[in-house]
């Protein structure tokens, strides 16, 4: 009797997770809803339209600099490496959190081609679990050597 107990517990326990999966968006999901804020950011910066750039980026961005500060750097972006010519998507990433307020957090990799050099540009999303209420937190730019 005691292990129909543990059975019966294990085989709930096991419908539940996989109503739960079938319930979460494909990682697909979460990176076409960032790949959508991405590509209007770095079309934003094309157009060297920088003020409606920072808008783009969760206010969890700037604890550490300022939106202004962050403006000078994407026009010295377009300074140093001249105007912009293409981009290309190189990695992506979606990884779930793992509790009862999960978040998930998405991360794509782009290789931005300027007239004279290109960069490497990492941006990382936050959303829900549902693929809603994506926002732009983290936003890494690398300079290769020359």
């Amino acid at each position: 009797m005691h292990l129909n107990k543990i059975s019966t517990y294990f085989c709930l326990t096991g419908i539940v997770l996989l109503l739960g999966a079938c319930s979460t968006p494909s990682d697909r999901t979460f990176k076409q809803e960032a790949e959508k804020i991405a590509n209007q950011l770095l079309d934003t910066m094309a157009a060297e339209n920088y003020t409606d750039a920072v808008k783009l980026y969760d206010q969890r961005f700037f604890e550490r600099i300022t939106p202004a500060e962050w403006q000078t750097i994407l026009k010295r972006l377009n300074e140093k490496f001249g105007s912009y010519h293409s981009r290309k998507q190189t990695a992506s990433n979606v990884k779930h959190g793992f509790s009862t307020i999960s978040k998930a957090t998405t991360v794509l990799v782009y290789h931005v081609q300027y007239q004279s050099n290109y960069t490497v540009q990492k941006f990382t999303f936050m959303s829900d679990e549902k693929a809603q209420n994506m926002t732009l937190v983290g936003h890494y730019i690398d300079f290769p050597e020359q």
